[in-house]
């Protein structure tokens, strides 16, 4: 895979992690308290699945930026960010609401290619030194 492939990956992982940022922002808040509450007779969101939330967006963004600065460290950071959202989507699709079952699939595949592309590139880069 051309480093201008993985460069143009990691720059739209930055734009989708980021969008996740401002999810994760409302969520807990930022954008005004109604934003945070869950709705009528919805589980409330457990604080250990929201650290898991700010865990996966949060190094979404980090380990996007590694990957279109072309660094190694990319690799286990959206690995990081992968097993994060996988522990978050996890839950919301099992408590939360059925209908985000196409938003929770597309940002688990989409973390996992970015975590697949990262571990190219880290083994690439490997086999180059």
């Amino acid at each position: 895979m051309s480093s201008r492939i993985v460069r143009i990956i990691g720059v739209l992982g930055i734009l989708w992690s980021l969008v996740g940022v401002g999810s994760y922002l409302a969520h807990v808040g930022l954008f005004g308290a109604e934003a945070a509450a869950p709705p009528p007779g919805a589980t409330p969101m457990p604080d250990a699945i929201t650290a898991a939330f700010a865990i996966a967006v949060f190094s979404g963004v980090a380990g996007s930026i590694g990957l279109a600065l072309l660094k190694r460290w990319a690799a286990p950071v959206l690995w990081l960010s992968f097993i994060a959202s996988a522990i978050d989507w996890g839950w919301v699709l099992a408590y939360g609401n059925a209908g985000e079952l196409p938003l929770g699939i597309a940002v688990m595949v989409i973390s996992l290619i970015l975590a697949i592309v990262a571990t190219r590139l880290r083994r690439a880069a490997a086999g180059a030194a």
